[in-house]
């Protein structure tokens, strides 16, 4: 696994900068506020992340009051020492998985509701 500040495509990004420093993201939100990751097994290295933030583990390396940033050194640290079972990520991807599929059915439900809300 490999992170960058370089803005670029990537498998995933991870929040640098803001109340969400920390936090894996599938696609990059902003100009210039996240780590491109580039990895191998990139939905295990997601789930990794993802439990790092979760479970609060991100949180005591996260500096900065106004403005909380994390470090690139301390989240390849984190990433690279923190040990969890593939059976905890692959249930972790499994639900991930879920979630998605019923949030776009969620968002068509709402389309649909605000489509009957405009008929006359």
């Amino acid at each position: 696994m490999k992170l960058s500040t370089i803005r670029k495509e990537a498998n995933f990004y991870i929040a640098r900068v803001g109340s969400k420093a920390g936090m894996p993201m599938w696609s990059n939100y902003t100009a210039n506020n996240a780590f491109s990751v580039e990895s191998d097994t990139p939905e295990r290295d997601y789930q990794l992340a993802l439990h790092l933030y979760r479970s609060g583990a991100i949180g005591a390396f996260v500096i900065g009051t106004c403005q909380p940033s994390v470090r690139k050194r301390d989240m390849v640290r984190l990433l690279d020492n923190h040990i969890v079972s593939d059976n905890v990520l692959s249930k972790m991807a499994t639900i991930g998985n879920l979630v998605r599929v019923k949030e776009a059915e969620l968002d068509k439900l709402k389309q649909l509701q605000l489509a009957i809300s405009r008929c006359k």
